[in-house]
């Protein structure tokens, strides 16, 4: 017998697709563990990190304060940013869930946390962005840059997850949940955040 909040957040549906589709230890509640697990707490440590690094700029009176010559760079990275913390937003409006293959009205709980998370991580990077239009520190900055790599290792193993089995989705709604360019997207700002 499963604990029942357990089952309340992760919804996972008896006999359902996942039980049979992936032979691991999570079994139905695999698309819940890799989501909550992975893609969740790696865009709660990019959040945290972001936080961390506007306190820096704003408050912090220890560290060197430089401005730049030029914010393209910056725009550019803001625009990233923006699609990034837009996009699950709007497949948390939309109702889009890559995870549910059982026919489930709505998201699970799960899934909403997670929308909401990664909203906010991302969100908290634009802030970033934009302040370090005005002002820029050196302190802190690969750790946010860690932070980014890290969230994109967690949006690369729930594509992993998600890939084998894109024969179970209609093309137009794998395309606007979980398209290819949401991994490249940050695969370029995770290069231009990183140089």
């Amino acid at each position: 017998m499963a604990f029942g909040p357990l089952v309340w957040y992760c919804c996972p549906a008896e006999n359902g697709f996942w039980s049979k589709a992936v032979e691991n230890a999570f079994g139905a509640y695999t698309p819940c563990g890799v989501d909550s697990l992975v893609v969740a707490v790696s865009h709660l440590v990019l959040l945290g990190l972001c936080f961390y690094r506007i306190w820096r700029i704003k408050k912090d009176v220890t560290v060197q304060w430089f401005c730049f010559r030029s914010n393209l760079y910056n725009y550019a990275l803001a625009c990233l940013a923006t699609y990034s913390a837009v996009e699950p937003l709007f497949r948390l409006i939309m109702g889009f869930s890559m995870l549910n293959l059982d026919g489930l009205p709505g998201l699970a709980p799960f899934e909403i946390v997670s929308f909401i998370i990664e909203a906010l991580a991302w969100c908290s990077m634009l802030v970033m962005i934009v302040l370090e239009t005005k002002v820029y520190i050196y302190e802190f900055r690969w750790f946010v840059r860690f932070g980014v790599m890290y969230a994109l290792v967690g949006v690369i193993v729930m594509l992993n997850l998600i890939l084998p089995l894109n024969d179970f989705y209609s093309r137009n709604h794998f395309a606007v949940s979980f398209g290819t360019e949401k991994v490249l997207l940050m695969v370029l700002f995770g290069v231009f955040f990183v140089t």
